[in-house]
């Protein structure tokens, strides 16, 4: 009997892919949301109509969340091991495309997805207190 479950690397390696592909990308959008583009109430002395919720508040809340998460993400990131976390770095942070990353480290193709893959492991691991993208056997 192992003493930790055994995760389904696939799986979690799709998770994680999915998470930067899509999702951190929409994170750094809303944690880039002007507080200008919070408008103050209007008050006047005439009644308006009801209206329900408050995207004031909302627009506070979506940007705290993204950039609570997005510090998550970059505390995961620094428990990683070289090269993987400059890999992650170079890819997602930086925007290099996979070509531009081969070039300016010598890497092939084929270990540059491996090393990529090892990667999203490791930020699984990391990041599953704030949401767990394992998925386990």
């Amino acid at each position: 009997m192992a003493l930790l479950p055994a995760i389904n690397e696939q799986a979690t390696v799709r998770n994680v892919r999915h998470f930067f592909d899509y999702d951190f990308l929409r994170l750094q959008q809303m944690a880039h949301i002007s507080y200008v583009s919070i408008k103050s109430p209007i008050i006047t002395g005439m009644p308006t109509g009801e209206t329900f919720g408050n995207s004031n508040d909302e627009k506070v809340t979506n940007y705290a969340f993204a950039n609570k998460t997005l510090n998550d993400v970059l505390e995961s990131c620094k428990s990683m091991t070289f090269p993987h976390r400059d890999f992650m770095e170079l890819k997602y942070f930086k925007g290099m495309s996979w070509i531009e990353i081969q070039e300016l480290k010598g890497y092939s193709e084929s270990r540059g997805y491996q090393i990529i893959r090892e990667a999203f492991l490791q930020f699984a691991e990391a990041f599953a207190d704030v949401e767990d993208f394992r998925v386990f056997k």
